[in-house]
């Protein structure tokens, strides 16, 4: 009863928005639904975020953010996937992807990935401060979303292979490069 009344909550909320609210898609990190083997791993923080329990002293934490929906879209240079995350250097690493998958054959595809140990950014100096990355996805910018023959989700990983790493996720975002970064405010 409760998944049924968020669903039609949730419908109404989104078919209430004009055309162009709905361009964004938008996921707190403590949305994401916890694989059933890390779910005594994880903390959900009441900053959003969701990171690796301080007592764990190394493990892989995956979570999955199902996209329900993304409403029309215009023409731009890139469809974006944004990720404000936590790796606090060594021993710490967080991996989001955007996944398609196929109804008809099962195959899935990853449109695009965010790897925080390959993006040239040094760890922020202060361990608790989340940063935000970005990429452009592997989209046909004229469709660049079929939820006909599609259904898509965001995979994160966060990975601790120290004691005192900390990495997390606070935020994820599918949008036009032009609407991100708040073209028209």
């Amino acid at each position: 009863m409760f998944h049924r009344l968020t669903l039609l909550v949730t419908a109404l909320v989104l078919a209430s928005l004009p055309a162009a609210a709905q361009d964004i898609w938008t996921a707190a990190g403590s949305t994401g639904i916890v694989d059933e083997a890390d779910t005594q791993m994880h903390v959900f923080n009441s900053t959003g975020s969701v990171s690796i329990k301080s007592s764990v002293a190394s493990g892989t934490l995956d979570i999955r953010y199902p996209m329900h929906s993304l409403g029309p879209v215009g023409l731009a240079d890139c469809m974006m996937l944004r990720a404000r995350l936590r790796d606090t250097g060594a021993g710490a690493r967080v991996v989001v992807r955007l996944m398609a998958l196929d109804i008809t054959n099962g195959q899935l595809t990853s449109l695009g990935e965010i790897d925080s140990n390959n993006t040239g950014q040094p760890p922020p100096a202060d361990p608790t401060q989340y940063v935000l990355y970005r990429t452009c996805l592997r989209v046909d910018q004229s469709l660049p979303f079929d939820f006909v023959f599609f259904t898509y989700y965001v995979e994160a990983q966060l990975t601790k292979t120290t004691a005192s790493a900390n990495p997390g996720l606070m935020a994820l975002q599918i949008c036009t490069n032009d609407r991100c970064e708040g073209a028209g405010r």
